[in-house]
C-alpha cells in the first residue's frame, strides 16, 4: 500500500473516532469548549465515565476516551477545533494495528508523517497539532450529536438564540442602565453632566437594539420558523408571537426611524424628536414591547431546555452549565 494513502486512511479513522468521542461527551453532559483555554477551565472530574460506561481521562487541553472500538487521545485546538493530530497520537490510536494500517514500525509512520508535512499535505498549527491542508476544521461546538429526527438546532447554530444573544441582550443591558439612572434622577431630583449624557446614550441604544431585535423577527420569518423548522411543541409559541407582532406594529415605523438615526450619522434629530412626541406616549409602549419580547425568548429557551433534557442533549442544557459555574 502507498504510504501516503495509508497515512490518509489512518488520519481519517482517527478523526472519525475523535468525532464519535466528542458526540459521546456531549450526550453525557460535558460542555464543548470554545477554545483550548476554555477546556482547561471546564470543571469536570479528571477521570470519569460517559454514557455506556465509557471511561475518559481529561488532561491539559485534551482528553482520552476509551471507546469500544479502541482508545483515542486528542487535544482541542486553539479555537476549539477537534481535527488536529500528531504522529504520536496516530501511533497511539493505531496501537497493535499499526501493520494493518500499512506501517511496519512506528519509525516508518513518523517518516511518512514528516514527508507529508514537507510536501504541504499536513499543516503545522504552531501548537503541536497538525491539520490536513485545505480542509475545513470542525469546531467542537459545531459537532452534531443529535439523534435522527431531532429538528432543534444546536445552540451555536440556532438563529433564534443568536437573535436573543446578539441583539436582545444588548437591548436588555441598555434598558437596565437607563432605568437605573432614571430612578436615580427621580430620587435625587438631578443628575450630573456625565450621568445625563449616559442616560441619553442608554435610552437611544436600548431603543435602537429593540428595533434591531424586531427586525430579526422579520428576517427569520419567526411564525413560519416555529411552525416548520422546530419540533412540534414549539408550535405553542405561534399564538404568543402573533400577540407580540401586534404590539410591534403599533409604532414600528417610528421606532425604525429612530433606530436609523441612532446607529447612523444623522443630519437632524427630527426622527428622534418625533418618537418622543408627548402626545404619542411611545416610551410606555417600548417598555411593553421589551417585556413581551423578553417573555417570548424566555418561553423559547425553556422549551429548548426541556427538549435538550428529553433528547439526551445534556451538554447543551443551561442548567448543567450553571451547576458547573457554581462549583467553580
Amino acid at each position: 500500500m502507498n504510504s501516503q494513502i495509508a497515512l490518509t486512511r489512518l488520519i481519517s479513522e482517527y478523526q472519525n473516532s475523535v468525532h464519535a468521542a466528542v458526540v459521546l461527551m456531549q450526550r453525557s453532559g460535558i460542555p464543548m469548549p470554545f477554545s483550548s483555554a476554555d477546556w482547561v477551565e471546564t470543571d469536570i472530574p479528571q477521570y470519569g465515565e460517559l454514557e455506556g460506561g465509557i471511561r475518559y481521562f481529561k488532561h491539559g487541553v485534551g482528553c482520552e476516551v476509551s471507546l469500544a472500538t479502541g482508545t483515542v487521545d486528542f487535544d482541542f485546538g486553539e479555537r476549539g477545533e477537534i481535527g488536529g493530530f500528531d504522529a504520536w497520537r496516530l501511533t497511539h490510536f493505531a496501537g497493535s494495528r499499526l501493520v494493518e494500517y500499512g506501517f511496519d514500525t512506528e519509525v516508518t509512520l513518523r517518516s511518512c508523517f514528516a514527508d507529508a508535512v514537507a510536501a504541504g499535505v499536513l499543516v503545522d498549527s504552531g501548537h503541536i497539532q497538525y491539520y490536513l491542508a485545505n480542509v475545513h476544521r470542525m469546531l467542537a461546538i459545531h459537532v452534531d450529536g443529535r439523534l435522527p429526527g431531532d429538528s432543534l438546532p444546536l445552540p451555536a447554530q440556532d438563529r433564534v438564540l443568536a437573535l436573543y444573544a446578539h441583539c436582545f441582550l444588548a437591548a436588555d443591558l441598555m434598558r437596565e442602565n437607563y432605568e437605573n439612572l432614571n430612578r436615580k434622577w427621580d430620587n435625587r431630583g438631578h443628575l450630573g453632566r456625565n450621568e445625563r449624557i449616559n442616560l441619553g446614550i442608554y435610552l437611544s441604544s436600548w431603543l435602537g437594539y429593540l428595533r434591531t431585535t424586531c427586525e430579526g423577527f422579520e428576517k427569520l420569518r419567526m411564525r413560519l420558523l416555529l411552525q416548520e423548522d422546530r419540533p412540534k411543541e414549539f408550535g405553542e409559541l405561534v399564538e404568543r408571537f402573533d400577540e407580540l407582532r401586534g404590539i410591534i406594529k403599533r409604532h414600528s415605523d417610528s421606532l425604525r426611524k429612530l433606530r436609523n438615526n441612532v446607529f447612523h450619522l444623522r443630519d437632524d434629530v427630527s426622527a428622534i424628536r418625533g418618537f418622543f412626541a408627548k402626545e404619542e406616549d411611545r416610551l410606555p409602549w417600548a417598555r411593553e414591547l421589551h417585556t413581551a419580547i423578553a417573555k417570548f425568548f424566555s418561553d423559547y429557551r425553556v422549551l429548548c431546555e426541556v427538549h435538550y433534557a428529553i433528547h439526551g442533549r445534556k451538554s447543551e442544557m443551561i442548567a448543567v452549565d450553571e451547576r458547573s459555574k457554581r462549583r467553580k
